[in-house]
């Protein structure tokens, strides 16, 4: 039938995603190709990537599925008027707001609501003649859609919430006997993706990106002022409603680095960028990601209680990557599984738009996070000899080897640089654009962090493993494939990547998914008795890598002893003979 849909995303996370009768074909964010980090221009290269992938032209393509109905914006208008008229604070601050977002994005360098309304106009004249329909889609039905693909349950619980999508900034759904019904929604601007974003500027971070550091930050404080913030700031109310005091936590003030001075006066001084953090900042850190802990599962409440034989929960939007917030869910008991995808933030909106326009699919395509292009052996060797010099064939090794010896050298300490395969989909590392390390080693965490990813040092490193029943070292009652979860880390061989708090982010490796990860990790389990690796993505201050340029310029530029790029299995010292 070949019936192709291409999933469009800007403005946030910017991607494009094809699918084809139902299968996911490719998936690609913006930014790994332009190399701007959280992209969020108009898709562009990202369009040409996945149609270069599947190997058709523009004019293949029968819907172009946008995850944003533009127009829909009453909300928002009059949630503006109002501030405009009754705060002067904001009032500069949501002028140039409108005014960005009406202006076109190739101006701006990043995307544009103008873009939203001149769709067939921009694919026109960057890719050529297209008679596609095109379609747009509810923001955070975009969001569940593609969340709900990744379980089999026959009846589910989907929250979907962020920093806001046309009208509302969180809702929660259930889908039992076939049929979806929306048990609430929280209209914008009340909403959780604005109040954790916020807290993390004035603890110093960049917001909407700095949220994880913030996260990381957090274990290492305590939540003293966790009921101070749900009585001045986070309102929690009846039937899992919420109210956000706007005049004290104003997001859109704070992007302008504008914070209300009461803050400082109920907490502590805002913290300064690359500012040693404070006891202060430390426990004001955890007190946010205590207060939105208790948030989320108030807003599940309705649900839980309402539909309490429903024990599967997804969760989906911005927010669905807080991972330590998505553990404590799981540690409630209330659901046996909780279920977040590979890109929970809007870019993964591409996919669930295009899903949109299907009443069939393939699970297994959509459940794969490598969706990116892969390179082949000799695309390799080309970007080796002219970005190095040196003669690929002296190092080129058969699959086996490159297990082999990879394993052994991590074993031996040393730190290693792994590009395998399709690139990964959403914001984590899965084991094909990595930096792999021994995570019984505490000290190569310090050593990572300065040498070469040149972050804080409270941040921690994920674990990736192959097997939670034959080797019981984290407590997680369920796989996490896509590294969302944090659980408790119950043996104390895997130092290096055991936070403060004895948590991990656990990455849990399928075979079938990715073999030759699984392969080392397995084989390092059988050099170590510990069927671990450290996993860190495969940048340094920049997006993780995509090509072999990118691969081999970040390992240039790096202190990684090994690059392990195809079946090339290259040591830092046979650069320097060259």
């Amino acid at each position: 039938m070949n019936k192709y849909t291409l999933g469009l995303c800007t403005m946030g996370n910017s991607s494009a995603a094809l699918i084809k009768d139902g299968k996911l074909i490719a998936a690609v964010e913006e930014e790994r190709l332009s190399r701007v980090k959280n992209d969020s221009s108009f898709p562009h290269k990202s369009i040409k990537e996945v149609l270069d992938i599947g190997q058709v032209n523009i004019n293949s393509i029968d819907t172009i599925a946008i995850y944003w109905r533009p127009w829909n914006i009453w909300s928002r208008a009059w949630f503006s008027s109002k501030e405009i008229i009754t705060s002067s604070s904001t009032r500069q601050y949501i002028f140039n707001r409108i005014k960005k977002l009406s202006k076109p994005s190739e101006s701006l360098n990043e995307g544009s609501w103008y873009d939203l309304f001149k769709i067939r106009q921009l694919l026109k004249e960057y890719h050529g003649l297209n008679h596609s329909k095109i379609k747009y889609y509810d923001h955070h039905i975009t969001h569940q859609k593609y969340g709900e693909v990744m379980h089999d349950c026959a009846e589910y619980i989907t929250l979907s919430y962020d920093g806001g999508g046309e009208s509302y900034s969180s809702v929660l759904s259930v889908v039992k006997d076939g049929c979806r019904k929306i048990l609430s929604k929280h209209r914008w601007p009340n909403s959780l993706g604005h109040f954790y974003s916020t807290f993390t500027g004035f603890l110093g971070f960049k917001m909407l990106e700095g949220e994880y550091k913030m996260m990381g930050l957090a274990p290492y404080g305590k939540p003293i002022w966790k009921d101070l913030i749900l009585k001045e700031i986070l309102n929690l109310k009846a039937n899992g409603k919420y109210v956000l005091n706007k005049k004290i936590c104003n997001y859109h003030a704070a992007l302008h680095g504008d914070f209300n001075p009461i803050l400082a006066k109920l907490f502590c001084k805002k913290r300064e960028k690359n500012e040693i953090p404070t006891v202060e900042h430390i426990n004001l850190a955890s007190s946010v990601q205590a207060a939105f802990e208790e948030a989320q599962l108030h807003i599940l409440k309705p649900a839980i209680e309402k539909y309490p034989e429903i024990k599967c929960l997804v969760l989906t939007g911005g927010c669905a990557l807080n991972v330590t917030a998505n553990g404590k869910i799981l540690d409630t008991k209330y659901f046996d599984k909780v279920f977040i995808p590979p890109a929970p933030h809007d870019a993964g909106c591409s996919i669930g738009a295009a899903l949109c326009n299907y009443d069939y699919f393939d699970p297994d395509s959509i459940r794969d996070p490598y969706q990116g292009r892969s390179y082949s052996n000799i695309e390799i060797a080309k970007e080796l000899i002219r970005l190095t010099g040196i003669d690929p064939e002296k190092f080129i090794k058969s699959d086996e080897n490159i297990v082999n010896i990879t394993a052994d050298f991590l074993e031996q300490g040393h730190l290693v640089a792994w590009f395998q395969g399709r690139s990964e989909f959403g914001p984590r590392a899965l084991g094909c654009r990595s930096f792999l390390a021994d995570p019984r080693n505490d000290d190569i965490r310090e050593q990572i962090n300065l040498k070469i990813k040149k972050r804080e040092l409270f941040r921690p490193f994920a674990p990736s493993t192959i097997d939670l029943n034959n080797f019981k070292i984290f407590d997680l009652s369920q796989p996490s494939p896509y590294m969302n979860i944090v659980a408790t880390v119950l043996k104390n061989e895997v130092p290096a990547v055991t936070h403060i708090d004895k948590s991990a982010r656990v990455h849990t490796v399928n075979k079938n998914m990715n073999k030759l990860y699984y392969k080392l990790i397995k084989r390092f389990g059988e050099l170590t008795g510990v069927p671990v690796l450290l996993n860190t993505s495969f940048n340094i201050q920049e997006p993780i890598v995509y090509s072999p340029h990118d691969a081999i310029t970040t390992f240039l530029s790096s202190d990684v002893d090994a690059l392990v790029i195809g079946n090339y299995f290259i040591k830092k010292e046979d650069l320097k003979c060259t």
